[in-house]
């Protein structure tokens, strides 16, 4: 199934754009380039919008890297200000209502300054859904089936993205052992006792987790820190660490180590989402609100 099926060549466009803004030459440079692609889109042509905003995060506050310098050294800046200058001028309209997939490594979802100054962007920006991935070293291929399903349930089919992003999960074979998913949504939220809505950006985690393999979503390291004997854990036991905090304790079997490994139960409010329980082994997805 291909969506060439669907569309022509007047409805279905596909755009390959490289940016660098990381000196005030290149940036007048790219807001030139902004309006001329704005201009060869068109705002209202398209039904859907789809981006895909490939770019590498800094790993300390997760800013994103808007390009080189003068000495040719690389530029970060904070996630509000790179999707500001990615989309200004005549795209800013383009972005409103559409889907944008954030295809960096997880430290611009790992710190609540990154989260916090990506969310102020998309508030002004307003796309309907952005989805990024917690992965630190994230490899984009692994959602190759995830996007061949979303281009079935949500591009042909018309299914709200929100609503079916977790069967989308479900079908993706290498994503959920890769990374955790992210969904941002710009949401009316009404305050009480005022007959005006504001916007909202509602934030959600889905983590997959196995109750012997990735314990609360945890990934176990491939091998013991201790003996580095690889793939030797034993299933998983409920357990608490020494200070009373609940969580899942697993431990190397290889002999004369005994390693213990604790996996904490992520912080509330969450949701276990089950797709599989058998022989005393669970597996499924961890959601988390309010991110």
């Amino acid at each position: 199934m291909a969506l060439e099926e669907y569309h022509s060549e007047q409805t279905l466009c596909y755009l390959e754009v490289f940016f660098d803004f990381g000196t005030h030459h290149k940036l007048r440079r790219w807001l030139t380039e902004a309006e001329s692609l704005a201009a060869t889109i068109g705002v209202d042509i398209f039904q859907q919008k789809i981006f895909f905003v490939s770019v590498h995060s800094e790993v300390t506050r997760g800013d994103l890297f808007a390009g080189k310098d003068e000495q040719g050294s690389d530029v970060a800046v904070s996630p509000k200000e790179f999707m500001n200058y990615l989309f200004s001028g005549g795209l800013q309209p383009l972005i409103c209502g559409a889907t944008v997939f954030m295809l960096s490594c997880g430290p611009l979802v790992a710190f609540l300054e990154s989260i916090s100054s990506l969310k102020e962007a998309l508030l002004e920006l307003r796309p309907a859904y952005t989805i990024a991935f917690g992965a630190k070293r994230f490899i984009s291929a692994v959602i190759k089936s995830f996007i061949i399903a979303f281009g079935v349930r949500v591009v042909i089919q018309g299914h709200d993205f929100g609503e079916v992003f977790k069967d989308l999960l479900d079908v993706s074979v290498e994503l959920p052992m890769h990374t955790d998913a992210y969904i941002f949504q710009v949401i009316e939220q009404t305050t009480s006792g005022d007959s005006n809505n504001a916007l909202h950006v509602c934030g959600t985690r889905y983590s997959w987790f196995h109750s012997h393999r990735r314990p609360w979503g945890t990934p176990l390291p491939m091998s013991c820190p201790k003996c580095s004997s690889i793939r030797s854990w034993s299933p998983s036991k409920s357990s608490e660490d020494q200070s009373g905090v609940p969580g899942r304790i697993s431990m190397c079997r290889s002999p004369a180590c005994g390693f213990k490994y604790f996996s904490y139960q992520p912080q509330a409010p969450y949701e276990i989402i089950k797709t599989r329980v058998k022989d005393n082994e669970a597996k499924g997805w961890i959601k988390q609100t309010g991110v």
